[in-house]
């Protein structure tokens, strides 16, 4: 069953290019995360980049690259959007995966706004302060996890004491509040709501602090699909590729904001405040071997992954 985005945008294909037109669109199954990394993909969505190249683009949210990848390999999805550190444990488990576009990079640390967020009055300030504590991630084992551990043993924490609970992103704040974790590493639009509000601070910035230019997540096929349909792909990414330079040359848009809140369900007037980062057009290998180094030293890989075989020519 096609969700209402999906038949919106059939209906608007229908409007502008007739019965035939619409009939030939394709429908392309895509798992993503509803934080703004995503936001280029649905900007190509509500400017017609997709439909333009032929394609239906049916989204559904997952809690992260952990969840929407089993749903890809499955079947379920054609695309999703996922994080790096799932991709990488993927293929050590021998799925064949292919990164097809990037997603989300910290290029530079004024860009980085996710962030560790406590309560004001909880007095911790480092990765030591959280020994003994609760930390609330999305998913476990993922690029969230593993760079919240990185950043908690760089300040003088035995990460291996800290306890990691899985909340959904747009619970965080609430679970912060409510004292179910001590502190969350939370991500736009989330954290910039969350603290604009007296009782939160942020105390970290793990992605720059451990690993400036790290990617952070890309977008993903499985090895047949991308052999089995290369045109669709190809499709794909172009679109895909005109929705992130729209975003990035439209940072301060309010335009953004009605896109945003669609598919986050946060109502526009609470956006007004989010500042922005810009969306990579590539990916980089090397930083995702930088990653792999560091999934070995937290245990989450035996052994380097071959990260060119990964990453498909259309991504570089």
């Amino acid at each position: 069953m096609l969700n209402r985005r999906s038949l919106l945008q059939t209906g608007a294909a229908l409007a502008v290019a007739g019965p035939a037109r619409g009939a030939e669109l394709e429908r392309v199954r895509v798992s993503i995360i509803p934080i703004n990394d995503v936001t280029p993909l649905f900007v190509a969505i509500e400017r017609g980049f997709f439909r333009n190249e032929g394609l239906l683009v049916d989204t559904s949210p997952s809690a992260g690259g952990a969840t929407g990848i089993p749903g890809l390999v499955a079947g379920s999805y054609d695309i999703a959007y996922g994080n790096v550190v799932s991709t990488l444990l993927a293929a050590q488990q021998g799925i064949e995966l292919r990164v097809i576009a990037p997603g989300t990079k910290i290029q530079e640390a004024r860009n980085d706004h996710s962030a560790i967020v406590v309560r004001r009055e909880s007095g911790i300030r480092s990765g030591k302060d959280l020994e003994g504590k609760v930390v609330g991630v999305n998913t476990r084992n993922n690029v969230i996890w593993l760079y919240a551990r990185a950043w908690i043993k760089a300040t003088g924490g035995n990460p291996d004491r800290v306890t990691y609970k899985e909340i959904p992103h747009p619970q965080m704040e609430d679970a912060i509040r409510q004292k179910q974790v001590d502190a969350g590493y939370m991500v736009v639009p989330y954290v910039t709501l969350a603290t604009a509000k007296p009782e939160f601070e942020k105390i970290a910035h793990p992605y720059s602090a451990v690993q400036l230019g790290v990617d952070v997540g890309q977008y993903l096929a499985t090895a047949s699909f991308v052999q089995s349909k290369p045109e669709t792909v190809a499709k794909f990414v172009r679109a895909l590729r005109r929705g992130i330079e729209w975003y990035n040359a439209n940072l301060t848009n309010p335009d953004l904001l009605p896109i945003i809140s669609g598919f986050t369900k946060i109502e526009v007037p609470l956006l007004k405040t989010l500042t922005l980062p810009p969306a990579p057009l590539v990916v980089e290998p090397a930083q995702m071997e930088r990653t792999t180094q560091l999934m070995i030293e937290h245990r989450l890989l035996r052994k380097p992954v071959d990260v060119k075989a990964l990453v498909a020519p259309m991504a570089l």
